[in-house]
């Protein structure tokens, strides 16, 4: 028997979240390991009206309470560091999800199938594969991806959706990229994981907390992680420019281009801002306002 802490952000998303928590009792009441449930509250503005655990099913159910919102991925490297600090000895397996219901909780049993098979797994991916948001935001989402591979060289697959076990959480948690974007920190740190493809559902209530520029803002801190990387892209496109103004392009042109590359560097190295409503990640935990067991 195992005992596994599910790890939830939230914001605002208190319905949503109920259901989902229903739905993950549905799927794996059958299964004879505990859960317990950690949830992250980013200072939100509604209050959470839901008996989160009427069945007492899981073992414990925590929330977090937040002084001030930071943002889901700041959120997420709070509650991490919350257990790497506080967590108890024997809770040594956790999953991340958001709250949202994006994140379909029946793979829940394939990380489960996977681990049965190798408890020695550190680390495994819920892969993206189909996602339903609008069409508009699918394509930019994938221009999103493409251009931060373009970058920094990495194509990150996956989000917050993982498992990860607490020897992972006691060394993500000394790396201060984690408070920019827990998934660029996962890939560019932890190498040797294994993965499962899972697709994304629609939310279960409300809207998307995920806007057009938030979805920019996301991706530039994902290249945050990555800086060493972006002067390798620097120079490498900069020879392409070269050649291409040798025979193609207009001076102007490489103006345009030599300006955009510039301004680009400029945001990732000061304009990412390490202080989030005066809160920085070596002081995170300072954030939490109150933690409730229900």
């Amino acid at each position: 028997m195992s005992n596994y802490t599910i790890i939830l952000p939230t914001y605002n998303d208190w319905k949503s979240l109920n259901i989902l928590l229903n739905q993950i009792e549905n799927y794996l009441k059958k299964t004879k390991d505990n859960y317990k449930i950690l949830i992250v509250n980013d200072n939100s503005s509604k209050k959470n009206n839901y008996k989160l655990n009427k069945n007492k099913f899981f073992k414990e159910v925590k929330i977090l309470n937040l002084k001030k919102n930071i943002g889901s991925q700041k959120a997420i490297a709070t509650g991490l560091k919350y257990i790497s600090l506080y967590q108890k000895r024997y809770d040594n397996k956790f999953i991340i999800m958001d709250s949202d219901g994006e994140d379909d909780p029946k793979k829940i049993k394939d990380i489960l199938k996977l681990l049965k098979k190798n408890d020695k797994i550190e680390i495994i991916t819920m892969d993206r594969t189909i996602r339903k948001e609008s069409f508009f935001f699918s394509i930019l989402y994938e221009l999103h991806l493409l251009i931060t591979f373009m970058i920094t060289f990495n194509y990150i697959r996956f989000g917050n959706f993982n498992y990860i076990n607490k020897k992972i959480i006691n060394k993500i948690t000394k790396k201060e990229d984690l408070w920019f974007a827990y998934s660029a920190t996962v890939n560019k740190y932890f190498k040797f994981r294994s993965s499962i493809k899972a697709s994304r559902r629609k939310r279960i209530s409300g809207k998307s907390k995920m806007s057009y520029l938030g979805l920019i803002n996301h991706s530039l801190n994902i290249q945050s992680v990555y800086k060493n990387n972006i002067f390798i892209s620097y120079f490498f496109y900069s020879l392409i420019v070269v050649f291409l103004h040798i025979f193609y392009l207009s001076e102007i042109m490489i103006f345009l281009i030599i300006f955009s590359l510039v301004a680009h560097y400029l945001i990732i190295n000061f304009g990412i801002k390490k202080e989030v409503n005066g809160i920085t990640f070596n002081l995170c935990l300072n954030n939490i306002k109150s933690i409730q067991k229900k």
